[in-house]
């Protein structure tokens, strides 16, 4: 059935006010004492009134089925979505009359309160008319003439029923016509791109080839936009004709130029997508954390593009029960040129994601859920059937990492090359002070760090003067202890620590020293650089210190 809205599901059938305990309302306010009868009055309270089997009330509808709802969600595509609500509410309430009055018929021991009659229930310009009373023959003229005027009537009723019927088909057919013309434009938009991207990504193999082996590494090549999928075969043996485009265009680009960036969706659902990123980012968030958000957020903008590819209604959120669907953009992920840890990461976004809109649902989502279910159950098979895939190429990376680390011999020279150009280039920084040596020095100070403690290169970019400073106080004789909170790490490991002799935290109170000097240093980091925020550059000065 269709997803029914907070009011119909809290308010009282009788007294239309809203309660949260329902059942105890209606015995104590209204004294239902009948089982049944309160039980078909929570049923039509909670919008759960069974109308599978009823037939179609759409004037010029002689639909007659199992599932009713289906039909009207399917077929009758002419309505709006406050047609279609005001038409299920008075199917329920037919439906629910009828079974009272069935119970008044039989007579129950336990007395009912309710008194609906099955004719109460009136009909509106979207139902088809009540038939009309049976003809008694009478000899009297009024009669006859009345008669006669009822056969007009009737007549002239069948000929706009007649009317109505051909005009809703006509409707439905421009309706269906219009959305198979939209997905075909929208098809052949998206064979267009391709055709023109296949040709920029052939040019450089062709220059490759043509220019031998040495030009194989071409800049052009390296830096092609990386699609969502590289086999057309992913797809095609599960999707559905109106399945959506295999290479989405969506991952090409990097960094703010990504195309991820340019997804919009309506309004209710960007406001939806606005409140997930609240909550991601929390009350406190860092510069890191809101670039993640919106990373995070362009992501899901990118799945649900690829879900709701065909459909024209997107703010009912009915295009994620398609499971094929799903499997096709996990399989696309995997088949693209993204590492297997990546695509994992990217489906974990969105069980992320799914995990929040099935516990904040969306204000005019029509997923109920069971629909959630199966959706989050699908996306966590995905996860599982990854996750041999994923082990073995992190240990694969683990051991690419020990083959390339240096040896004792190069981290020996590499800490005394340190202590020897650390004190030279603070001496250059005192007297000629420049941008070329200031990358050096801030190279052979995350180099000598490096060696001994092996931090990532971000917990040294984020280490603060305040921090420095208050190592310094609590110092000892032997060397000072400085406690990094903020890193990528720290939710899970707490503070990054690194223990400094003399010497080494001599350097770094000379540099605090030598920054009070520059202009432009007003930085809160103690690795400063022009601007409010850390570097990221670090990784850069260690390679041109370790060369």
């Amino acid at each position: 059935m269709l997803r029914h809205t907070k009011m119909m599901a809290i308010g009282c059938p009788i007294c239309h006010s809203p309660y949260r305990a329902l059942s105890k309302h209606l015995l104590r306010n209204h004294s239902v004492r009948n089982l049944v009868e309160r039980r078909i009055l929570l049923l039509l309270a909670k919008g759960r009134i069974n109308i599978r089997l009823h037939p179609c009330i759409i004037a010029g509808c002689e639909y007659i089925g199992t599932r009713l709802d289906r039909h009207l969600y399917r077929n009758h595509v002419e309505l709006s979505r406050q047609e279609l609500h005001v038409v299920l509410t008075k199917l329920k309430m037919k439906v629910a009359t009828k079974k009272l009055h069935e119970l008044s018929l039989t007579n129950p021991t336990v007395a009912m309160i309710t008194s609906w009659d099955v004719n109460t229930v009136g009909d509106d310009v979207l139902s088809q008319p009540p038939p009309l009373s049976p003809v008694i023959k009478c000899d009297n003229p009024d009669c006859k003439e009345c008669r006669m005027d009822a056969n007009r009537m009737k007549a002239q009723r069948d000929i706009y029923a007649a009317e109505v019927k051909s005009l809703r088909c006509m409707l439905q057919q421009r309706i269906k016509r219009n959305r198979k013309r939209m997905n075909q434009r929208a098809e052949d938009q998206e064979r267009v791109f391709l055709r023109k991207r296949s040709r920029t990504e052939s040019t450089p193999k062709r220059l490759s080839k043509s220019k031998g082996p040495s030009c194989r590494k071409s800049p052009i090549a390296s830096h092609t936009p990386v699609s969502s999928s590289s086999e057309p075969a992913s797809i095609d043996t599960e999707a559905s004709s109106s399945s959506p485009p295999i290479h989405s265009p969506w991952f090409s680009g990097r960094g703010r130029g990504n195309r991820m960036r340019d997804i919009t969706f309506p309004r209710i659902m960007e406001k939806y997508l606005q409140g997930y990123r609240d909550h991601y980012e929390g009350i406190d968030p860092t510069v890191r954390l809101q670039e993640n958000a919106v990373s995070k957020i362009s992501r899901v903008k990118s799945f649900l593009s690829f879900m709701a590819h065909g459909f024209n209604r997107l703010s009912d959120w009915l295009f994620l029960r398609d499971l094929k669907r799903i499997r096709g953009w996990s399989r696309s992920l995997i088949k693209s040129s993204l590492q297997v840890t990546t695509s994992d990461f990217y489906i974990k976004n969105i069980s992320h994601f799914l995990k929040y809109m099935n516990e904040t649902p969306c204000k005019g989502s029509r997923l109920n859920q069971n629909d959630m279910i199966l959706i989050t159950r699908e996306v966590a098979a995905i996860l599982k059937s990854m996750r041999k895939k994923v082990f073995i190429h992190q240990m694969q990376v683990k051991r690419d990492k020990m083959e390339g680390l240096p040896s004792h011999k190069d981290i020996m020279a590499c800490l005394t090359a340190a202590k020897t150009r650390i004190p030279q280039l603070l001496d250059v920084m005192t007297s000629n002070p420049t941008h070329a040596t200031r990358s050096l020095l801030y190279g052979y100070m995350t180099l000598n760090w490096s060696c001994i403690y092996g931090h990532r290169p971000g917990v040294y970019s984020n280490m603060t003067n305040t921090e420095v400073l208050k190592a310094e106080i609590t110092g000892t004789a032997f060397g000072h202890l400085i406690h990094v909170s903020n890193h990528k790490t720290a939710n899970a490991f707490g503070e990054a620590q690194m223990y400094l002799t003399i010497e080494e935290f001599g350097w770094m109170k000379r540099w605090l020293e030598i920054k009070g000097t520059l202009t432009g240093t007003n930085n809160r980091y103690f690795l400063s650089i022009a601007g409010k925020n850390p570097s990221r550059n670090l990784a850069n000065f260690l390679r041109l210190a370790w060369d």
